[in-house]
C-alpha cells in the first residue's frame, strides 16, 4: 500500500534513507527512534506535505506528491500529536470533521455520514462520549477521539504522530490493542510514531526502526530482541 523506492527524505538536506520497503494493509507499523531524528518528517513525507529529496513514495501504486488533494484526503488521514480538545466542540462534531472529504461544499452530513461517524465512535469504544466537549475528555479519550475522526474519514491509510504520548501504561496498551484490531478488521494500514517499545513488542506490531548510526529506516526482524532494537535505534549497547 505504501511503497518506498530508494527514497531520501528531509527538508533542505538529507535526513533519512529508505531503500525498498512496502507497508501493507492490515498492519500497524510503529516507528521507533530518537527524538529529533525524523519521525514526524517521515510521516509528513508519506502524507505528501514534504517532497522526497530523492526517490519515490508510492501510495497504492501512485506517486504520493502527485496525488490530487481530493484523492489524498480520501486515501490518507494524518493526526498530529497533542490534540488538547476545544471548548464547546463535542466529540461527535469533532469526529464528524473526518467526513469533510465526503461532504459537499456546505459540509452537510447525510445519513451515510452520520452512520459512519457513529460506527467510528463505536469501534473506538467512545460512543458514550458523543455529547461530551473535547476539552473535557481525558487524555486517553481524546486520543481515541482522534482515531475515531480518522476512521470517519474512511481512508485505507492512517498516520498518527505520537498517539500514546502522555498516556498511562494501561491506556497506552489499550490504544495499541485497539489500533491493531482496527488495522485487521477494517483493512487499514496504520503507521504511527512512538517511544513505547515495551508495549509494541508486547502487542506484536511490526517495528519501523530508524537506525541511529546509518540514519536509515527499515522493518525490524519479526523476532528482533528488545536489546537489538534499542542498540540500533538509540545506539545503546
Amino acid at each position: 500500500m505504501i511503497g518506498f523506492k530508494d527514497t531520501t527524505i528531509g527538508y533542505t538536506s538529507p535526513l533519512l534513507e529508505i531503500d525498498n520497503m512496502c507497508l501493507e494493509i492490515g498492519n500497524v507499523y510503529v516507528l521507533i527512534g530518537k527524538n529529533g531524528i525524523g519521525k514526524s518528517t517521515f510521516l509528513r513525507s508519506i502524507n505528501g506535505e514534504i517532497n522526497p529529496i530523492q526517490g519515490e513514495i508510492q501510495i497504492g501504486g501512485q506517486i504520493s506528491n502527485k496525488l490530487s488533494n481530493s484523492i489524498r484526503a480520501k486515501t490518507l488521514s494524518f493526526t498530529a500529536a497533542g490534540f488538547k480538545g476545544i471548548p464547546f466542540l463535542s466529540t461527535f462534531d469533532y469526529v464528524a470533521l473526518g467526513r469533510t472529504p465526503h461532504t459537499g461544499l456546505l459540509g452537510r452530513l447525510n445519513e451515510v455520514d452520520k452512520e459512519q461517524i457513529q460506527r467510528s465512535l463505536e469501534i473506538t469504544g467512545i460512543s458514550h462520549l458523543t455529547q461530551r466537549y473535547t476539552d473535557q475528555l481525558s487524555d486517553g479519550e481524546r486520543q481515541l477521539a482522534t482515531i475515531a475522526k480518522s476512521l470517519a474519514q474512511q481512508t485505507p491509510i492512517i498516520l498518527l504522530d505520537e498517539p500514546s504520548a502522555f498516556l498511562d501504561y494501561l491506556n497506552k496498551r489499550t490504544l495499541m490493542q485497539t489500533l491493531k484490531r482496527i488495522a485487521t478488521e477494517e483493512n487499514k494500514c496504520i503507521v504511527l510514531s512512538s517511544h513505547d517499545l515495551d508495549i509494541c513488542l508486547e502487542v506484536g506490531t511490526p517495528i519501523l526502526l530508524i537506525d541511529q548510526r546509518l540514519k536509515r529506516i527499515h522493518i525490524a526482524e519479526e523476532n528482533a530482541s528488545k536489546a537489538s532494537v534499542i542498540q540500533q535505534a538509540f545506539g545503546i549497547e
